[in-house]
């Protein structure tokens, strides 16, 4: 009998079976339920309506502001102060709001919220970025979220699992965003990776940080996936550590488990990348794009708004100044990388080099906060996605790239090749 794939191990481990195959219905136990300020309200109706007025374990239901904090507006306004009424209704024990904020993913996987060999899910589209800790993540919708508050367990089809092997060693300026992106430029959502369980391994992804390995599993939901995962190693061992005093099991593949599909990748034939508008897929090399001119820079998300990213930029602008015709707006996934790397002088550089610093939260990715588009905006975003209207208005348009690209670039008021900056 064949071995699992990690994605199949967690599943069955949950779902109290032996073993699991692709395509089976299973209820498994989660570990942790994520719903924040957009959403979470309606959750908690759907839960009352359920029949259900308490959660199945106040420690483990986490609930964080991001989307409309602070608020724009005053329906946002409004729709924050019934959110907060409901969360202490509900004496939730995790509520990070306002002053102890964050992007909803970066809190769950900062926080200790997510566990190797463990199942999370959140009302948000990108929770598969809890697979950099070798979790389980997934995306669901408020009545599912409601039924897993309510009892501790959810429903999931058992995906088959796709495994990238990437080979080869990073070279300076190259980041986890452009290996996500040319990952996009090479499926070119065909469908393939629809519902799928998307494995990174190789020595590549071994050297990688804890905030790389956000990125690219972050971005897997992206390509269609179910989840995306990395095994636990060392690094997510040391990154824990500090994190949670819970116990976890370091789940690996078995070396005979069944792929649908295995890619190998050579990092040396990845470089900075670009993802032109309106999609994801339309990824070419920095070089095909070079030159062309943008007004503004966007440097946050739940993908690319960690302590890693501000000081690649910070390195990148130290001493240099932000061309004039642009206008440059960076958020700090959290609180915590907030004060961090203001602590470690990245947050002073960026502001001499002439860049906008905002309070944590989601702001202009979603098109509803800080920093949204307007008409005939050209926009060097290091966020994760780039559909037609994502940041506001429908007559923008969105480059997609990492933040050493959005530096280098935001020097000259046109896309750059990091690697081509004098030191």
């Amino acid at each position: 009998m064949p071995g699992m794939t990690i994605t199949e191990k967690i599943i069955a481990r949950h779902s109290g079976r032996k073993r699991v195959v692709p395509g089976e219905l299973v209820w498994v136990n989660i570990h942790t339920v994520m719903t924040m300020d957009y959403l979470g309200a309606q959750t908690f109706a759907k839960l009352h309506e359920l029949g259900v007025q308490d959660v199945f374990d106040r420690d483990r239901v986490i609930c964080v502001s991001d989307h409309l904090v602070p608020p724009p507006n005053e329906k946002f306004a409004t729709m924050l102060n019934e959110w907060r009424r409901v969360v202490r209704e509900h004496h939730i024990t995790h509520f990070y709001d306002l002053g102890n904020q964050g992007i909803a993913h970066q809190i769950m996987v900062e926080k200790g919220h997510v566990l190797p060999g463990t199942i999370s899910i959140g009302t948000d589209s990108h929770a598969n970025t809890y697979g950099a800790v070798g979790a389980l993540g997934n995306a669901v919708g408020v009545t599912d979220a409601a039924v897993a508050m309510a009892i501790g367990k959810c429903w999931l089809r058992v995906p088959e699992s796709v495994k990238f092997i990437v080979r080869g060693h990073w070279h300076p300026y190259v980041m986890a965003k452009d290996l996500s992106l040319y990952v996009m430029g090479m499926m070119h959502w065909n469908g393939h990776l629809i519902y799928k369980a998307i494995e990174y391994t190789g020595e590549a992804i071994s050297q990688l940080g804890m905030a790389g390995r956000m990125t690219l599993c972050n971005m897997t939901v992206d390509l269609g996936a179910k989840n995306g995962i990395i095994a636990p190693d060392a690094v997510t061992r040391k990154y824990l550590r500090s994190r949670t005093k819970e116990k976890y099991v370091s789940l690996q593949s078995d070396p005979d488990a069944q792929y649908e599909q295995v890619y190998e990748i050579d990092l040396n034939k990845v470089g900075p990348t670009v993802a032109r508008p309106h999609r994801l897929d339309d990824v070419v090399p920095v070089e095909e794009v070079e030159g062309t001119p943008f007004n503004k820079a966007f440097v946050g998300t739940c993908t690319n708004g960690r302590v890693e990213d501000l000081e690649i930029m910070a390195r990148i602008l130290k001493g240099r100044r932000i061309h004039p015709d642009v206008n440059m707006l960076i958020v700090p996934a959290s609180q915590t990388v907030y004060l961090e790397a203001m602590k470690k002088g990245y947050l002073a550089t960026l502001i001499e080099a002439g860049a906008a610093i905002d309070t944590p939260s989601c702001a202009a990715c979603a098109g509803i906060h800080t920093g949204v588009a307007g008409d005939g905006d050209i926009i060097l975003s290091a966020g994760n996605r780039n559909m037609q209207g994502r940041m506001g208005s429908k007559k923008a348009e969105i480059y997609l790239t990492s933040p050493a690209v959005v530096a280098a670039s935001a020097l000259y008021g046109k896309i750059t090749d990091p690697r081509k900056l004098s030191s």
